[in-house]
């Protein structure tokens, strides 16, 4: 299921839940108010816990939807990354671990320092014209950042 309509499913089922508790306590009031809340109609002491269970099953129903991939998703990430790792030139591949290991983001300088300047830079700009990375100014230096997509897959 896609990001996004796992996050829309979420906020229907919260705002539902709400809604639902708000609409109960607003009716269990009414008739407490109006003198009427002892007749059969409401059975006002099974409300609370009535509500209560709906809480947690929503809030189950949250969290597992929520909740990190399975181990078998992650392997699957772990076999594509290391694909995508074996195509990659070496100093390519290096770069794109670093990357990974610094949660997909790190500065230029810090690559430069490592690798060089003059390769640093064209290993980036490969990487950018493949739409591998994306490359943003910040202050003197630049900050190397992976794609959306590859950090879906490589950062998990």
């Amino acid at each position: 299921m896609r990001p996004i309509r796992k996050i829309l499913i979420v906020i229907i089922l919260l705002t539902g839940f709400i809604f639902g508790v708000s609409f109960s306590t607003l009716y269990a009031q009414t008739h407490i108010s109006e003198g009427t809340a002892c007749s059969c109609t409401l059975p006002i002491p099974i409300l609370i816990p009535t509500l209560s269970s709906l809480g947690v099953f929503i809030g189950s129903v949250v969290y597992y939807m929520m909740s990190p991939k399975t181990e078998k998703d992650k392997e699957k990430y772990r076999n594509d990354m290391k694909m995508l790792l074996g195509v990659l030139p070496n100093d390519e591949g290096e770069i794109v671990k670093m990357l990974m290991d610094n949660n997909g983001e790190i500065t230029q300088s810090k690559l430069s320092s490592k690798f060089g300047r003059v390769k640093t830079f064209r290993t980036i700009e490969r990487l950018r014209m493949r739409g591998v990375i994306e490359k943003e100014p910040y202050g003197k230096t630049n900050i190397i950042k992976l794609n959306e997509i590859f950090r879906q897959i490589l950062v998990s």
